[in-house]
């Protein structure tokens, strides 16, 4: 076995949710394998559809849904390993030319699973704005990042949405513009502060017709007389068998399209938490294990159950060839896998890259919200970001609080309980703080146990303090004095307590 390279992969989306439905198990799979991993989003999903039901409230406000959502694909990318995110209206420059935020354009179905374009976007929606002015400010992430690898929609857009159409032309015309090729005088002067940057490989989202197929068979199998239902209490459809003249969306090709099919079996897991992380708009997560190729479901706003694959696919952009040492063989029938390391053959159908400049990675400008590559990662699983509150922290943070209440003032009533000379009850007391404390850290992140220690503070102080001369419950015993001090640092422990103890953490985007 050789070592290779570490690759650099951008991906390129339009909204949030995106990078995990079409590309998760690419983005993560190239992150467990030690690959720098970035991703560019290019609105913020402000027309999305809200799924749960207790996010009603934000059906129609566009605003405050692309804040939930950002929450959301932050929490999903910290589940799949990704290294740093961007909005592409973030990048400095070119104001004059385009709106302050790119916003979701909207769709309408056309067609069953295939979309068009809706009637009432605005002038702002990211499918009308000018591409080569879009394309420009990617080709300074790109020139920056230097990727070798870039990742996004095929023509159609996956499905015929319109943003997703756009985000295709402008990544396209992003990776000429980053080569170098010529463009608008007011607009490539803006890229002349960076070298040019020949992107060697780009490739788009795909799936196998084949597979899709299959899983779609599986899953209406398996549910077949299982009555599955939303969180509304809506029964959701199981999928129906796919005739073989079925239109299905353009992301979906024959299997001679495909140029490399990836074992996505050893990233099932955080694509779901990815998916789980997009709460406002999937609803219905859940692990399918089968012999076949389903790996699990989810529903979207159309009620439908959708297959999730236990395979990734990539679909190479014309003039572009794979790189033999982004793919390694490991399953029977030719999958394969991103990793650092290369078996003695690269997998069917990939062949080697043309030869490209190695540059370094040009460190972007500080006022950009996007960090450098990192230095290649020591181990396969991807060094994840950590978030001090989740994206649920309206409803974790409750327990975290009552949590503290709760064992503070049992803890203040019973610490003083000796059995036979031995302190039981302060044993009991403190030991009932920890676990309050490690369990809001479980459910809410490292805010959780700030607010359950801050809750036993005052709780614990009021108790003491209430009124003249103290209570009758806590004296100036040393044994109180313990309790007063034990209880608050004893809360605060679990946050110097090691990451991977903590699977829900990880599940909410805090590991």
């Amino acid at each position: 076995m050789t070592t290779a390279s570490p690759q650099r992969l951008l991906g390129v989306f339009a909204h949030p949710d995106d990078e995990t439905i079409g590309a998760g198990a690419l983005l993560a799979l190239a992150a467990r394998g030690g690959h720098d991993v970035s991703v560019v989003t290019c609105t913020r999903g402000e027309r999305g559809e809200v799924v749960a039901p207790e996010l009603a409230a934000l059906r129609g406000d566009g605003p405050a849904l692309a804040a939930r959502r950002e929450q959301e694909l932050d929490a999903a990318l910290v589940a799949l390993g990704v290294d740093r995110h961007l909005f592409l209206d973030q990048v400095p420059g070119l104001a004059e030319h385009h709106p302050a935020r790119f916003v979701d354009s909207g769709m309408m179905w056309v067609r069953p699973g295939i979309a068009g374009p809706a009637t009432d976007a605005g002038r702002d929606a990211f499918s009308v704005l000018d591409v080569e002015v879009l394309a420009t400010l990617l080709a300074v992430v790109v020139r920056q990042l230097r990727p070798t690898v870039v990742l996004t929609e095929e023509p159609g857009g996956g499905y015929g949405h319109p943003d997703h159409v756009q985000a295709h032309r402008v990544t396209m015309r992003a990776v000429e513009l980053a080569a170098g090729a010529p463009g608008r005088h007011e607009l490539v002067r803006f890229l002349d502060a960076d070298q040019p940057w020949r992107v060697p490989t780009v490739a788009w989202v795909a799936m196998s017709r084949e597979d899709v197929v299959v899983a779609t068979d599986e899953l209406a199998e398996r549910l077949r007389g299982v009555d599955v239902r939303s969180a509304t209490g809506e029964p959701l459809r199981p999928p129906t068998p796919v005739p073989d003249d079925a239109e299905l969306p353009s992301v979906v090709v024959p299997a001679g399209g495909i140029a490399a099919t990836l074992d996505a079996r050893g990233v099932v897991e955080d694509v779901l938490l990815a998916l789980r992380a997009h709460h406002s708009q999937v609803q219905a997560v859940a692990a399918v294990p089968t012999p076949g190729r389903l790996a699990g479901s989810f529903a979207l706003a159309d009620g439908a159950l959708h297959p999730l694959l236990d395979r990734a696919y990539v679909r190479l952009a014309p003039g572009y060839a794979l790189p033999a040492d982004l793919l390694v063989p490991s399953a029977p029938g030719g999958a394969a896998a991103f990793g650092p390391d290369r078996g003695p053959a690269a997998a069917a159908g990939a062949s080697a890259a043309p030869n490209h400049p190695a540059a370094a990675p040009v460190a972007p400008p500080a006022a950009w919200p996007v960090a450098p590559p990192a230095a290649p990662r020591a181990s396969g699983r991807p060094a994840r970001r950590r978030s001090l509150v989740d994206p649920a922290w309206p409803y974790t943070l409750p327990v975290a609080f009552a949590a503290g209440l709760i064992t503070a003032a049992l803890g203040t009533v019973v610490h003083r309980f000796e059995w036979q000379g031995w302190p039981v009850g302060m044993v009991l007391a403190l030991v009932s703080v920890l676990a309050a404390s490690t369990a809001a850290r479980a459910f809410a992140g490292y805010g959780g146990t700030i607010v359950a220690t801050l809750t036993v503070v005052f709780t614990t102080q009021a108790m003491t303090f209430v009124r003249p001369g103290g209570d009758v419950l806590v004296t100036g015993e040393p044994m109180s004095y313990a309790w007063l001090l034990g209880a608050p640092v004893l809360a605060l422990l679990p946050v110097v307590l090691p990451t991977r103890w903590f699977a829900d953490a990880r599940r909410r985007g805090n590991a």
